[in-house]
């Protein structure tokens, strides 16, 4: 690349304005860097693959939250990246149409989402075990996310493989939200070693996990709240086709 086309390229970089999105886990506003128009096809194209694309589209989206946040990603957890996704594509297009094609206003949405939300971490304590829960930051919902997509994504994905996808998803996402597991005299520290601590979660009687799927669920319903349009029942679908705008 010339010097000439290298100096017109950062004076484009330099001409895209951070805007401002609510962060609820910090209860402030904070930056970002709106898309440009590269990682918006990154998102579409990495967005449909089948069973997959939930997965393709958290960490294609994740490597944009990184590298266009103003601030340490830590800071950030999935609550937050609804928030983001609402900003960054409102600043494309502020209209939003289901697939009844009934519009909508994502500024409203947004609006509505400029509270605090405070997730506790919470101890279980079980018949065999103590359980230390937290709501992940989207470092390690990320890192957990890569581990399932390289393990399926060059397979095919066929009913047999697709149910072990499912399973694994399930144990996975509890991977995701316990710190740290006390056995006896024993400490796991779950994030250290994630291969261990999946052989070691699948050990466990089922019965003593019901309360970590509540506490997940109720972080879930969390994220869900925030993509619901006011005065409707409607949710905003936030994937990969969120961001195509016609």
């Amino acid at each position: 690349m010339s010097d000439n086309f290298k100096t017109v390229l950062n004076e484009i970089k330099n001409l895209r304005k951070n805007l401002n999105f609510f962060s609820p886990s910090n209860n402030k506003e904070l930056q970002i860097s709106p898309l440009s128009l590269k990682q918006q096809k990154s998102i579409i194209e990495n967005g449909f693959s089948s069973s997959l694309s939930v997965l393709f589209f958290n960490v294609t989206f994740f490597n944009i939250i990184k590298e266009n946040f103003i601030g340490d990603i830590k800071d950030l957890n999935t609550l937050d990246r609804v928030n983001i996704s609402l900003s960054l594509r409102q600043k494309i297009s502020n209209e939003y149409k289901d697939e009844d094609s009934n519009t909508y206003n994502i500024s409203e949405v947004i609006e509505k989402n400029k509270e605090e939300i405070v997730i506790e971490a919470k101890e279980v304590v079980t018949e065999n075990f103590t359980f230390k829960l937290k709501s992940p930051n989207l470092e390690i919902d990320n890192k957990i996310n890569k581990i399932l997509l390289k393990k399926y994504k060059n397979k095919k994905l066929d009913d047999g493989v697709i149910n072990l996808l499912i399973s694994d998803l399930y144990v996975y996402e509890m991977l995701k939200f316990i710190e740290e597991i006390n056995f006896g005299e024993t400490t796991i520290n779950i994030q250290d070693d994630l291969d261990n601590s999946l052989n070691f979660i699948n050990e466990i009687n089922t019965y003593e996990l019901k309360d970590i799927l509540k506490y997940i669920n109720e972080v879930r319903d969390l994220e869900l709240n925030l993509s619901k349009i006011p005065k409707t029942d409607t949710n905003i679908n936030i994937t990969a086709d969120f961001f195509i705008v016609q």
